[in-house]
């Protein structure tokens, strides 16, 4: 929970509505409205940062008619109307918000919509990445248990998030509900109807012009993503459950012998004793000596952590919580309880800062064995017995700003136990960057943990409904997001485990994670065939680390998704911005997976410009669809014209203390681009300036002549590259060389068309030109 730093509003009071007016950024405004003066929430748990500068902006207030202007941006109150207007100083298309309403229980506003008018984002979802047409009800449920399939008329998922993208002739609004109670946001018809279940509304307008403006604006509001620790962008394999220590050591070896890389392997609620959380059990004897056997070896493991305290009055960690008075009570006053895994349990109170700290020195305490992440899961909180499978609305949090009650604070549970989590892991090592990965969020989740999309099943509705799922969660600000490949429940194929694979390869988390009762799916279960080709797209994960790495850092500085939508890059080609089963890895990469059984070729759309087949090399020109042929060896992977791929040698796991000296680099002719270059150590919380190294890769190809330029390098870390291979591709022999003005004479690749030469890395700016 963070305090609303202090900002000059405008306010009145009018017939049944008292309103406040204020521009905590030149390009974030806030409009709250509520009953009475003494309802407004002065306090948030999702925004972190208000003002981007030490000063936030001056606006021009006019409290005559209450509006609120910065140089960006001005919105008018009509009183009468209780009508909003944003009205921008650019050729920005005016937004309006009308029909506000607040009452004692509920807050009602609607946005019109105009006919080619989109809308992403809020958070994790059904259906496809343009929101209009569906309805949406906001609080946190575990869906075990649903139909065969996620179908578009479910309303409720794991992650809550109330943060909407409007895209208008190319423009960009992004709209902020601070409320983590119940939402229903139905945009069934021509506009967005929103109805919050409380007594004040509290709005943020994020001005953009354009999406990544947006993102830039929310993300600095609710924090952005840290840096994780190197790898675990790496391969991760799971079961519920690994039921002893053998089995889990004789998956480490197989990984190993049959050469298929590998950073995490995840353990589930069978490691626990009797499901009592910060615990082994018996069939996992010795757990520091296995951790650190599998460590030597590569694997980092990580344990599920459930909320839920079991309820057993000589069990240490619930004694230290009643000391620490650390859990939910009731209505009545004492402590609510409820049935999970662990039967009669207790539930740790994540919004006071006393409970956080209980829960975080318990985590560190149980890390201190050698685990390497922590897991949360049935984190909405889920509950078996409960009203609504989940806490009772009436019970209470003690939190830091007061008592509350859990229906106005459902949604923010599992946001508050992944900053518990992380807080415990830098409790346990200040210096290394932890890794937690949750199940629940809700706006700001980015700031503590990775999420996952939760229990989906092995069918091919679901692989393709992951992909607007995971692009949604990015444009809500949350990049480091993953499905579970293969499907949790059901069982899987062959066929559906690679088509996954190779899907999952590209998306920023991958893991492979399955039920007890179902399949098994780890890649070699299966035929010799979907081995080698599980293993050829893990393999090439792992050789486009560098580029995945650079997108995690543009990511940490401004909230760029990793796994971006086409609209991303073109938002205002119609197509692109409703394109819901195809995605950029990065700037460069277009993945367009196979979504469907038996495939022999998939339709794929190619927005304005060149585009290079990277598997076989062909070249297409955009603003069309094209047929592209499949086997099941592959899937359609395209790169833009100017695109510049660094890749280095496939290797088993990431291990920071080995570093890349020599890059393969390829360029691709037909545009302009650039590479944000990153180097830092890979695990250490030392992120700043001093302890890293960048440089910008700019290409330039104008046709008959072009450039790239190594801009100078900046960072008090020296660069571990010492060789830089570089390929240019879909060139001729007809070019002459030069080298900061020195002559040379590359080697040409009839085979794949590429010219190629290699570089001695120094951190001095340098330039290749060809004509």
């Amino acid at each position: 929970m963070t305090e609303t730093p202090a900002v000059t509003p405008a306010e009145t009071t009018l017939p049944r509505a008292h309103w406040r007016m204020s521009a905590p950024a030149e390009n974030h405004l806030r409009i709250q409205t509520a009953t009475k003066a003494t309802h407004h929430r002065n306090h948030s748990w999702a925004i972190e940062f208000i003002a981007q500068t030490a000063e936030p902006p001056q606006p021009v207030i006019r409290s005559e008619n209450l509006s609120v202007e910065t140089p960006a941006a001005a919105c008018n109150l009509d009183p009468k109307a209780a009508r909003l207007q944003l009205r921008y100083h650019a050729r920005h298309p005016p937004l309006a918000i009308e029909s506000i309403r607040t009452g004692p229980k509920t807050s009602v506003f609607e946005i019109p919509l105009g006919k080619e008018d989109t809308v992403y984002g809020l958070g994790q979802g059904t259906g496809t990445l343009n929101r209009r047409g569906q309805k949406k009800e906001l609080w946190n449920i575990d869906v075990l248990g649903h139909a065969s399939c996620i179908h578009p008329n479910l309303r409720r998922l794991y992650q809550s998030i109330p943060f909407v993208i409007i895209l208008r002739d190319g423009f960009a609004t992004g709209l902020f509900v601070d409320d983590p109670g119940r939402q229903i946001w139905d945009l069934s018809e021509d506009r967005v109807r929103v109805e919050s279940h409380f007594k004040a509304l509290d709005l943020h307008l994020f001005t953009g012009p354009t999406v990544p403006s947006v993102l830039a604006q929310w993300t600095f509001a609710t924090g952005r993503m840290p840096m994780p620790p190197r790898w675990a962008l790496g391969y991760h394999q799971s079961r519920y459950s690994y039921g002893s220590r053998e089995e889990l050591e004789k998956i480490a070896s197989e990984f190993r012998q049959r050469k298929i890389p590998c950073d995490g392997l995840h353990l589930d609620i069978g490691h626990m004793d009797g499901y009592r959380v910060f615990t082994f059990g018996k069939a996992f004897p010795k757990p520091k000596e296995m951790l650190a056997g599998l460590a030597a070896d590569g694997f980092k493991v990580s344990a599920i952590v459930d909320p839920g305290v079991k309820d057993e009055p000589k069990f240490p960690v619930r004694q230290r919580g009643l000391a620490a008075n650390a859990f939910v009570k009731s209505r009545s006053g004492g402590n609510q309880r409820g049935k999970v895994w662990a039967d009669r349990s207790l539930f740790p109170d994540f919004f006071s800062a006393t409970a956080r700290a209980w829960w975080g020195s318990e985590q560190a305490r149980f890390q201190k064995l050698g685990l390497a992440g922590f897991w949360n899961d049935m984190n909405e909180p889920a509950i078996f017995d409960g009203p609504g499978k989940t806490l009772p609305e009436d019970s209470v949090h003690q939190t830091d700003n007061g008592r509350h009650r859990h229906c106005e604070l459902h949604n923010a549970y599992g946001t508050q136990m992944a900053a518990a989590s992380r807080a415990g892991a830098l409790l346990h090592d200040p210096d290394a960057r932890p890794f937690i990965l949750s199940r629940g969020g809700w706006a700001g989740i980015q700031r503590h943990s990775a999420v996952w999309t939760g229990d989906n099943s092995s069918c091919w509705e679901h692989l393709a409904e992951s992909i607007p799922m995971l692009l949604n969660l990015g444009l809500s600000g949350v990049p480091f997001c993953g499905a579970d490949v293969g499907g949790f429940l059901d069982d899987c194929t062959g066929e559906l485990l690679v088509r996954w694979t190779q899907l999952g390869a590209f998306t920023p988390f991958f893991r492979n994670h399955c039920n007890n009762d179902s399949r098994r799916q780890e890649p070699w279960t299966f035929s010799p065939e979907v081995e080698s080709i599980c293993g050829a797209f893990i393999s090439l994960r792992y050789q486009l680390m560098p580029y995945l790495y650079a997108q995690f850092a543009r990511a940490k500085r401004d909230g760029t998704p990793i796994m971006r939508p086409l609209l991303w890059q073109w938002p205002t080609d119609p197509i692109a911005a409703r394109c819901s089963d195809q995605f950029l890895l990065g700037p460069d990469l277009m993945i367009a997976p196979i979504l469907q059984a038996d495939a022999a070729a998939r339709c794929v759309y190619l927005p304005a410009g060149t585009w290079h087949s990277f598997l076989t090399g062909e070249t297409f020109e955009g603003g069309q669809h094209i047929a592209q042929p499949v086997s099941l060896a592959g899937i359609p992977i395209y790169v833009r014209g100017g695109g510049l791929i660094p890749m280095v040698p496939p290797r088993q796991f990431i291990d920071h203390r080995e570093s890349d000296e020599e890059i393969l680099l390829h360029v691709y002719l037909g545009g302009r681009g650039h590479l944000d270059w990153h180097e830092d150590d890979g695990w250490s919380t030392r992120s700043k300036r001093k302890h890293t190294h960048s440089r910008i890769i700019e290409l330039t190809d104008l046709g008959d002549r072009g450039f790239l330029r190594f801009g100078s390098s900046e960072g008090g870390r020296k660069s571990s590259v010492k060789l830089w291979h570089i390929a240019l591709h879909c060139m001729d022999e007809a070019f002459s060389f030069t080298a900061n003005g020195n002559e040379f004479e590359p080697q040409f690749d009839e085979e794949d068309g590429s010219v190629r030469f290699a570089l001695e890395n120094h951190g001095e700016e340098f330039e290749i030109r060809w004509e």
